[in-house]
């Protein structure tokens, strides 16, 4: 080869050496990290990773919410530049672990987003080494994994406040109780509502469980049945909510159906051939009937009514969104910090702040069931109950 032309190669190659050493100290110093990749469909432009366990086929609008999120913000232009990509694991019992590890450590993921189930949000708890903003309202599901956040309100709050809602809006002085067994989410809804309930004044005259992908309830309902409850509360999911409103109404049982965010999904009302057993049921769900710019352009973007689950995957996206923002990095420990000192937060829901556990401190939104529908019926706080305009 030529002298001069090896000469000059070498000092092409060299030239271009420090380039790309000097960009990748630059991206360090910046607080760019191999989080934030590029995508092989583009060849100059880094995509921020996020996983999302996503729930299927029980709230799967959780992922719904997510995506609508994540659309709004890469048309605003992305976070810290960078338009958002979600890498995808289904939230499934036996792989619920394996799955947020490989997002983690193989995916290099900035966050996650989910699961929802509180009983798998306590597995992931050890492994989470990334903020988790979860669909999940496990009170306790946050209690020894500081990377882990709500973004609903907690089973223990939602408890307190359905208490309320029965003694001093249905007027009730009894309750039964039924439940999943073994459940975290179940047991800790079910802990806080007796224990506010009695604190008010009322009776909890029966206290049954059942089994998940049980059918068959007579033998929880006729013990219930013998107590003539005035309400009946339901800390439980589909398909076994209708199944055993069905069969309670089936054995002459009156008492008013009231229920937890397990009942806020289309999948009550596909089990049973006709729903009249639902009729005047109420629950409780994350959801801000005046957040009309959210309700609008979800069921625009899913063809399908918004509801409390789609509320929280959009409200986990836009508060991670900020916390990036804010931070100025994808350092785990430097959003978690973020995250933790949010204020005053307006999106699906508001949120006033996070407390010590990384609890919102929100209110949560009561759903009747009239004519085979939802529609919304109060909001309620720790203080104050009122109104949802234009609903008597």
């Amino acid at each position: 080869m030529n002298a001069k032309i090896f000469k000059f190669i070498l000092c092409a190659f060299l030239s271009l050496s420090v380039a790309l050493l000097s960009g990748c100290d630059r991206m360090r110093d910046m607080g760019m990290t191999d989080q934030m990749v590029t995508s092989p469909d583009t060849d100059t432009m880094p995509m921020l990773k996020i996983g999302v366990i996503r729930p299927h086929p029980l709230y799967f609008s959780f992922g719904e919410g997510a995506e609508l999120a994540q659309s709004e913000i890469n048309q605003a232009g992305g976070v810290l530049g960078m338009p958002v990509e979600f890498v995808y694991r289904e939230e499934l019992t036996e792989d619920v672990v394996q799955s947020a590890t490989e997002l983690i450590e193989d995916e290099n993921v900035v966050a996650l987003l989910g699961p929802l189930f509180s009983s798998h949000a306590v597995k992931v708890r050890p492994v989470a080494t990334v903020p988790v903003l979860l669909g999940a309202t496990g009170a306790n599901v946050t209690e020894t994994g500081d990377f882990l956040f709500l973004v609903a309100s907690s089973n223990a709050l939602q408890a307190k406040l359905v208490a309320q809602f029965a003694v001093n809006e249905l007027g009730a002085k009894s309750a039964a109780m039924i439940w999943q067994n073994k459940d975290v989410y179940s047991i800790g809804f079910v802990e806080a509502f007796d224990a506010n309930f009695q604190a008010l004044g009322g009776s909890i005259v029966a206290s049954e469980v059942y089994e998940k992908g049980d059918t068959m309830f007579e033998m929880q309902l006729s013990t219930i049945k013998e107590t003539s409850p005035d309400v009946l509360f339901l800390a439980s999911f589909p398909p076994e909510n209708p199944l055993i409103m069905k069969q309670a109404r089936d054995m002459g049982i009156e008492s008013t159906f009231i229920g937890s965010d397990g009942m806020d999904d289309s999948l009550m009302f596909e089990v049973l051939d006709d729903n009249a057993p639902l009729e005047n049921t109420y629950y409780c769900t994350n959801f801000d009937p005046d957040a009309v710019e959210f309700i609008s352009a979800y069921e625009v973007m899913f063809t399908n009514p918004a509801n409390g689950i789609a509320a929280s995957g959009y409200d986990a996206m836009k508060i991670l969104a900020i916390a990036i923002e804010t931070a100025g990095s994808t350092d785990p420990v430097a959003i978690r910090n973020a995250i933790a000192m949010i204020t005053d937060y307006k999106g699906a829901t508001s949120i006033s702040h996070f407390d010590e556990n990384r609890h919102p401190d929100k209110s949560v939104g009561v759903f009747q069931i009239v004519d085979g529908q939802t529609q919304p019926y109060k909001v309620i706080g720790t203080e104050t109950a009122f109104e949802i305009s234009g609903v008597e």
